[in-house]
């Protein structure tokens, strides 16, 4: 037997099984989606943990901990110095002409709400020749230096300028020569303080330096301004690598 539907009734068929069919995949698909955040494993997640705003001012974006690297230029005087050769005192033999020290350091930094407390090491290395007295002297030094610093550099939002005090414990080992011997000795431990400034040199090209921070994680570069005082250590018969107020001067950067 034959059914013989309207035209009307015909297409309200169809559209009543689109609706239908529509629904069903709309069904499969939720429960589909479902069953995926029912097996989805939240310890599969991995955190991503993004670095501070490079281009927020230091005070802002510095974090606990650093480093500082730096180079230093010392014009180091032992005016107290006596020559085991012949007993000629520094004077005698340099006219206490200054010996070019030049030093590379490392220091780890730790920052806190007055300013940050770094400790580190450093070894330098610097020669004197003369022949005033007479003869051809040469006189050259090794210093090993242990040191612990307080820097005021979170005064302003950016260490324009950031005042120093450090204390040190140092050690030098001597070689003084002369045409007929060479004298090797070490000078025993002694302690020294520095008083500086370091002057932030970002600010000569600030694009380099946010580019410098966002890449390689240099915080600052700064020029090392400072004047330091070796004290006395031992006793008579040891050399003695005393000095009045020197002066230094270095390039330092924090990472």
């Amino acid at each position: 037997m034959k059914l013989h539907l309207s035209p009307i009734f015909q297409m309200k068929l169809l559209v009543s099984l689109a609706i239908l069919a529509f629904t069903s995949l709309a069904a499969a698909a939720v429960e589909e989606e479902e069953g995926l955040v029912e097996v989805y494993n939240p310890e599969s997640l991995v955190e991503l943990h993004i670095r501070q705003d490079n281009l927020a001012d230091y005070k802002h974006r510095r974090e606990t901990h650093g480093f500082y690297f730096g180079v230093d230029y010392e014009a180091f005087v032992p005016s107290s110095f006596v020559s085991l050769n012949d007993g000629k005192t520094y004077s005698e033999l340099f006219n206490n002409e200054a010996i070019p020290m030049i030093s590379l350091m490392m220091d780890y930094k730790y920052n806190f709400a007055l300013g940050s407390l770094a400790i580190g090491l450093s070894g330098g290395m610097g020669s004197i020749e003369d022949d005033r007295s007479g003869d051809k002297r040469t006189l050259e030094l090794t210093k090993i230096m242990g040191t612990i610093k307080f820097t005021m550099d979170n005064i302003m939002d950016e260490p324009y300028v950031a005042p120093y005090i450090g204390l040190s414990m140092y050690q030098i080992d001597i070689t003084d020569k002369s045409p007929t011997s060479s004298v090797s000795e070490q000078a025993p431990l002694g302690y020294a303080y520095a008083l500086g400034l370091l002057i932030q040199l970002d600010w000569l090209d600030y694009d380099t330096a946010k580019s410098a921070t966002f890449n390689y994680g240099l915080e600052n570069t700064f020029l090392d301004v400072y004047v330091a005082q070796y004290m006395a250590a031992g006793g008579d018969e040891e050399a003695n690598m005393e000095t009045d107020p020197v002066l230094g001067l270095g390039l330092r950067m924090e990472f």
